[in-house]
């Protein structure tokens, strides 16, 4: 009897607990050639809510990020262009921080099918490339003559 009541108490005390906070490691690659990158702002959102974080990589383009182990984050490119393809009407791709823990996740890269890095469990790959410069010129909204225009 006892062992019913504790079961019973077990069962519906589990899923009160929070779940835990885990680290996971990004990695920010140039889709044109593989190497890091390692001037972004990566912005990272958590799910729909509308909150995001941004995350600096070091000088390998590598980042790390505690979160939520429920967590579903979604990446977006701060400076330069993201090289994974969009469906219509979606901004953001969403991905389960439970995937990136259990065999990691390394993203579409549409700039180069060559350049191709396998991601290693608890690690996600994040492509992108550098704007050309027309796409900084519309980027910044801003004409050359503007005192203020800087493309960096």
């Amino acid at each position: 009897m006892k062992a019913v009541a504790y079961c019973l108490l077990l069962a519906f005390w589990c899923p009160v607990l929070p779940a835990e906070n885990v680290t996971i490691t990004i990695r920010l690659v140039n889709g044109k050639n593989g190497k890091p990158i390692t001037n972004e702002n990566l912005n990272v959102f958590f799910g729909d809510s509308g909150l995001a974080a941004t995350c600096q990589p070091d000088k390998n383009g590598m980042s790390w990020f505690t979160v939520d182990s429920n967590a579903i984050l979604d990446f977006d490119s701060n400076i330069g262009v993201t090289c994974h393809s969009y469906a219509l009407n979606v901004q953001q791709r969403h991905y389960r921080v439970s995937e990136i823990l259990d065999h990691g996740i390394s993203d579409e890269n549409i700039c180069n099918k060559k350049i191709r890095v396998e991601a290693r469990a608890g690690e996600f790959v994040y492509y992108e490339r550098p704007r050309t410069f027309l796409e900084w010129w519309r980027w910044k909204g801003r004409s050359l003559l503007h005192p203020r225009w800087t493309p960096f």
